[in-house]
């Protein structure tokens, strides 16, 4: 499977990105309509989550920088082979996506 990570910073601090991030993953429409059965889990004592679906799979990461004042949100998918010719146009659209609801 094709794999690829999108890094993206927030000028929030680690908490209030991740249960951004979580609302995101949970509530948007375009993400489901890609893919109906998308179930998200997340782990908010690590700032982590986990979507799985039949099309894709996704690990979530939201990782503090030092004094714990900003972070950033990574982003790891893997696609099938047969949404390969698809990874730019996913990943574009995740990135702005993501960039929206970290605003």
């Amino acid at each position: 499977m094709p794999k690829f990570t999108i890094d993206t910073k927030s000028e929030q601090n680690p908490t209030q990105t991740f249960e951004k991030i979580k609302k995101f993953l949970e509530t948007d429409q375009d993400l489901k309509k890609f893919d109906p059965k998308l179930q998200c889990t997340f782990n908010a004592s690590q700032l982590k989550g986990e979507a799985k679906g039949s099309q894709f799979k996704a690990n979530i990461s939201v990782n503090p920088n030092a004094d714990n004042s900003k972070c950033v949100v990574s982003i790891e998918v893997d696609l099938p082979l047969m949404l390969t010719p698809f990874k730019g146009k996913v990943q574009e659209t995740l990135q702005k996506k993501l960039a929206k609801a970290l605003a």
